[in-house]
């Protein structure tokens, strides 16, 4: 049995599919199995990946496309390792990568997912999310701070928790999963840059800008009902304002409405203690100040 689990879904990243996988195979750490699940693909990615002979791959071929959530659930049943690894089809990691990331987590046993800083640029500035748990949980109520391509999860977890990823939320299946999880488990992530995340016309994030939006404001309203909160669309765009650091003091109006609506949830989560208080009135501050992490 492998010590690790690498699940990469592939669908018509012809392009880019051959680089991610070496990637993973010259990995320093080799104590791995690599999970291919093609789903679909008609560009030739298919193709690319029946040619791959290393004995730590496995592959599954899809004759229609299933989506990426059938996927990676595919790949979570399939996962044989004691850590499951995320890989996307069009990044590629860092040769100590999985070295890195399994020391980590055998180091820190009450750790039960962590991701890592990436770049979106060769030689660029690595983007380093926030690394302690409360920080992450608190952050996740604005937006993604885990990079799904970045991630290890402990199986044992997967198990005891009956976790899937789930089909409601397409385009932020992972946004959704992070906030379900955090309230039973231990995050973080590490500020070491670990994988180049490429940028692409093609990629989801692009094609299926406002069903991501969408998808990924229903965690948050879902977020916001365990502090008996139901944001109205005016509220809802005061939190994207928050989200993207769209608050200027000059502007009198906004501004003081986005004050009064951080310290209305604020209040709610006094009463409810959904998140650390300290840390929640810190992020809203932040926002508030165009002080991104």
């Amino acid at each position: 049995m492998p010590r690790a689990s690498v699940i990469m879904p592939v669908y018509n990243n012809a392009a880019y599919v051959q680089e991610a996988i070496h990637s993973i195979l010259v990995q320093t750490y080799t104590d791995f199995e690599l999970i291919l699940i093609d789903d679909g693909s008609t560009d030739g990615s298919s193709y690319l990946i029946s040619l791959i002979e290393d004995p730590r791959v496995r592959k599954v071929f899809h004759s229609q496309n299933r989506g990426l959530v059938a996927s990676l659930n595919e790949g979570l049943s399939l996962a044989t390792g004691e850590y499951i690894v995320r890989m996307d089809s069009d990044d590629f990691a860092a040769p100590d990568r999985l070295g890195i990331q399994i020391t980590f987590m055998d180091q820190h046993p009450s750790i039960d997912l962590s991701g890592s800083a990436f770049t979106t640029s060769i030689g660029g500035t690595p983007k380093v999310n926030p690394v302690s748990h409360e920080e992450i949980r608190t952050w996740l109520l604005f937006h993604c701070c885990i990079c799904h391509p970045t991630t290890i999860m402990r199986s044992s977890m997967i198990h005891r928790l009956n976790v899937q990823y789930d089909h409601n939320y397409p385009h932020a299946e992972d946004y959704e999963l992070w906030n379900r999880l955090a309230p039973h488990i231990q995050m973080a992530n590490l500020p070491i840059n670990l994988l180049y995340y490429r940028l692409h016309s093609g990629q989801v994030s692009n094609q299926h800008q406002a069903t991501q939006a969408e998808s990924a404001r229903k965690v948050r309203q879902r977020q916001f009902s365990q502090l008996g909160l139901a944001l109205s669309d005016e509220e809802n765009q005061i939190m994207l304002d928050f989200m993207h650091f769209n608050l200027h003091a000059h502007d009198n109006n906004n501004y003081n409405r986005a004050v009064g609506f951080a310290n209305w949830v604020l209040e709610q989560n006094r009463k409810y203690g959904v998140y650390n208080q300290e840390m929640l009135n810190m992020a809203f501050s932040r926002c508030i100040s165009n002080l991104p992490y």
